[in-house]
């Protein structure tokens, strides 16, 4: 599933990305817009998620909440009315 590049949209856009470890929320309402050609450098201390979010927009690991485009495309989602399903994992390697 290839997106024809919108020259309006960002490349990587994340709205309200959330994620949870044992109950430990480590993503609480991430939202960031990466524009193609910009560099972004994620600062912050040890276990303050950085790591994290960036599995996450890599599908390794599964997001709680938000939604999360590159290029486009919804990642490792189908968003069938307003739901989020999980695609396989063949889906979400294509």
């Amino acid at each position: 599933m290839t997106a024809t590049p919108a020259t309006n949209q960002p490349l990587v856009h994340a709205v309200n990305v959330t994620k949870a470890f044992h109950g430990n929320e480590v993503l609480k309402g991430i939202d960031l817009d990466v524009e193609r050609g910009q560099v972004v450098c994620l600062l912050g201390p040890s276990g303050s998620g950085k790591t994290t979010f960036l599995r996450c927009v890599n599908q390794l690991e599964t997001i709680d909440g938000g939604r999360i485009w590159v290029d486009g495309d919804l990642m490792g989602y189908a968003d069938r009315g307003g739901k989020l399903h999980r695609l396989g994992d063949k889906a979400i390697a294509a």
